[in-house]
């Protein structure tokens, strides 16, 4: 279910934010060698993530406990190097709050592609 997730919130994102999504990719193509000549690119696409990419919005309203959880998690683990040993189960509850709330919305794959409860098929 996770790949559903993944896509489902890439889709989305690049369905609202193509501009910056486009930027974003092509920065980090261009610089691989050194991703952080892309912050600015990358900021701009979190803004526009945040307030425009329903599926998004979604999560971050109905998971925000979880999800203030996991960010602490990494802030407090980050200098020690720890994150994988004591947030990946975080992570996990994160992702499965996210891909919970998302069905209940309606939202599940067919075919790799993705349908709306609403959608008359």
């Amino acid at each position: 279910m996770s790949n559903f997730l993944d896509q489902l919130i890439m889709e989305d994102v690049a369905k609202h934010c193509p501009q910056q999504f486009m930027q974003y990719h092509k920065c980090i193509s261009n610089n691989h060698d050194d991703p952080s000549q892309c912050s600015y690119r990358r900021n701009d696409l979190s803004k526009c993530i945040h307030d425009k990419v329903p599926s998004v919005q979604r999560v971050m309203t109905h998971c925000q406990d979880i999800m203030k959880k996991y960010e602490t998690c990494i802030r407090d683990n980050m200098a020690s190097r720890t994150i994988n040993e004591n947030c990946l189960g975080m992570l996990a509850e994160l992702r499965e709050c996210a891909e919970s709330q998302l069905q209940k919305d309606g939202i599940r794959p067919i075919n790799e592609m993705f349908v709306y409860k609403d959608d008359k098929k």
